[in-house]
């Protein structure tokens, strides 16, 4: 752990952009704003707690410069005057706590042509792996009129940023959008001046960029954000063709680089981009050795990383995203040494995946709070209650946490000898060991509200009567589903919650159900060195999970060459192993040392039932009324921590 930060808060510069230190929020899509794309007070309250927690820079999220490519309606727009005024407050509330805000203008690559949504590009191509031409056939190739107009979108968008108060402009020039389909050359194969060399598919964005300088002058600053390359598929965009291109735009009049990178068949950066801290730090260094402006690095950063990177040389500014989601006081925090009360970022996708998956504004498991800073502030209560919670998984920890904040009496009851709740079995398979940083967070803000804590504790109805609480939250968590299979009583039958908390099993695996549950635990009986076969009903395994940590799971389980059998119903589960039902209709037997019950969770509400009309106030939270995922139980325990 860095105890002494000799770079990242020291004071920089983008042009003439003074920043108090090298930290930026940068863009990430939240859907929090108003109909037809105008500036929402949810969004500011957003970016306000952001500004507050000590960020240097923020850049406002993906921003249409044009109505016509606002195709969603919601997507924040840029696109004539009567959005200068949101925008103007949005400045204001933000320069209030000495942080600079620019704003990232894109086009997503499509319009609204008549009405109905159009996708355009350089080229009327399909390029699947660039997500281009596969939703409704190959795009509309644009003239060079439309060219000449849509360069004129984002300088006139600049231009109206400056008189909103805004502090700079970065052009979207990276992933699959329209302009990074200009530079990469799976997506442009114009034979006109916007196509062919580098110099030819850069010259879109280097004229808007110069058409933007001579609009706004010299002290405004503005940038692109570029991919160094693009990976998983062939003909994409090489670092070395991005490295070419940066002389042109700094001649054209760009004050710094942004330098992200696109992977294949994403509608984000693809998995393992986004798992790997400092994956793309090689194509920022790269850029770094080259440009005469400033570099800005990204690709799931943190502070300490953050650090090293600029002690090295390697870039300039350091963006910090999900974990500034997670926590908007983490430059704060940081500063001052208080390690302990980060809100760490567990890596799940939630913030990437929910609006692709949900089409609903972007939520963050472990913060409650993001999104409803205003709705979920914590103020103290006029008349303290005494408030007994049952349960020290996600929930109850969520809520005994914060209702001691508000000055409520608080006391929490668990079990087991620890704390954490089905966290303590979830952060065993691959990918989830970040839950343990969860845990240990989430236990630690109950020593500091003040919260007492029974260990080894069974509460009963009895128990509660006895003590007489003001209010019960009972947030006892789920119990797993078993089958009521033929064989299912049998000893080498177990529960997949049993297996990661240390049940042994044979070499030879079976696990019936293959939902999150059941994939994860087959993960991590592979990672063991066990033969895996999992076995699910429907067509798809993991169907219950986002695309983003779905693709990462699957791709660890074919490393392990587990098998997965799909369309296959168990039919009897027998002493050497079970009978299926395969995709054909045919029976088979399948050899099995052990078999796993995975087919999920039901609510565990029998003691909330026999307290709820017996106590003044009673509520039910979490895994225990609801089996859910660590978003809902975390959402759950702040709502009643608030209401109680």
């Amino acid at each position: 752990m860095i105890k002494e930060y000799k770079h990242l808060f020291t004071p920089g510069k983008i042009g003439a952009m003074a920043l108090k230190n090298r930290i930026v929020l940068p863009p990430m899509g939240t859907g929090f704003h108003d109909e037809g794309g105008y500036v929402s007070q949810r969004f500011i309250d957003y970016l306000e707690a952001r500004a507050k927690g000590g960020v240097g820079l923020i850049i406002i999220e993906v921003t249409a410069p044009s109505v016509q490519c606002n195709v969603s309606n919601h997507q924040l727009t840029l696109g004539n005057d009567s959005y200068i005024p949101g925008f103007k407050k949005l400045a204001e509330v933000v320069h209030a706590y000495g942080t600079k805000i620019a704003i990232q203008l894109q086009h997503s690559s499509w319009e609204l042509k008549d009405g109905k949504p159009l996708q355009v590009g350089p080229s009327p191509l399909v390029v699947p792996a660039r997500v281009m031409g596969v939703m409704a056939g190959a795009p509309h190739g644009l003239t060079l009129d439309e060219i000449h107009e849509r360069i004129q979108w984002f300088v006139s968008a600049a231009v109206r940023a400056k008189e909103a108060g805004l502090d700079g402009v970065e052009m979207h020039a990276a992933h699959q959008y329209l302009l990074a389909s200009f530079l990469s050359p799976a997506t442009n194969q114009r034979t006109d001046q916007y196509g062919g060399s580098v110099e030819n598919r850069a010259r879109i964005l280097v004229e808007i960029l110069k058409e933007t300088r001579k609009l706004v002058g010299p002290d405004f600053p503005v940038w692109p954000r570029l991919n160094g390359q693009e990976f998983g598929f062939d003909g994409g965009l090489t670092l070395e063709e991005t490295l070419q291109m940066v002389p042109m735009l700094e001649e054209a009049g760009s004050d710094a680089l942004h330098v992200s990178a696109y992977g294949a068949y994403s509608m984000a950066i693809r998995a393992p981009i986004c798992d790997i801290p400092g994956f793309l730090i090689p194509l920022a260094a790269e850029v770094k050795k080259i440009s005469k402006v400033p570099v800005i690095a990204v690709g799931r950063l943190d502070t300490e990383l953050g650090e090293e990177i600029l002690e090295q040389g390697k870039a300039d500014f350091i963006s910090i995203g999900r974990r500034l989601i997670a926590d908007p006081d983490l430059p704060n925090k940081v500063a001052a040494g208080r390690w302990n009360e980060i809100i760490p970022c567990i890596n799940c996708m939630e913030c990437i995946e929910r609006p692709v998956t949900e089409g609903r504004g972007t939520a963050c498991a472990v913060n409650a709070a993001m999104g409803r800073e205003r709705a979920f502030r914590i103020q103290p209560v006029a008349k303290p209650k005494t408030v007994m919670v049952v349960g020290g998984g996600p929930a109850g920890m969520q809520a005994a946490s914060v209702a001691a904040r508000r000055g409520h009496k608080v006391a929490l009851y668990e079990k087991s000898s620890e704390l954490g709740g089905q966290l303590a079995i979830a952060k065993l398979p691959p990918h989830k060991e970040e839950l343990t940083n969860l845990i240990s967070y989430m236990a630690d803000q109950l020593t500091r509200s003040g919260v007492t804590i029974e260990y080894n504790t069974v509460v009963t109805p009895d128990m509660i009567l006895e003590k007489k609480p003001d209010a019960v939250i009972i947030a006892a968590g789920a119990a797993p589903l078993m089958t009521d299979m033929p064989g299912v009583k049998q000893p080498q039958v177990l529960a997949a919650q049993d297996v990661l908390a240390g049940r042994q099993v044979g070499q030879n695996v079976v696990i019936i159900g293959g939902g999150m549950v059941g994939c994860e635990t087959g993960h991590f009986l592979s990672e063991k060195g066990k033969h895996v076969i999992v076995v699910e009903m429907i067509k798809r395994v993991a169907n219950d999970m986002a695309p983003m940590v779905r693709r990462r799971l699957l791709d660890g389980l074919r490393e392990k060459q587990v098998m997965m059998m799909t369309n296959t119903t168990c039919l009897e589960i027998k002493e050497e192993g079970i009978l299926v039902k395969t995709a054909d209709g045919k029976q088979q037997e399948i050899q099995a040392d052990s078999v796993i019950i995975a087919v999920g969770y039901q609510k565990n509400d029998t003691l909330f039932q026999s307290i709820k009309d017996k106590v003044p106030e009673a509520s039910n939270i979490g895994d225990s009324a609801n089996p859910q995922r660590i978003r809902e139980a975390i959402l759950s325990g702040y709502q009643a921590g608030l209401s109680v």
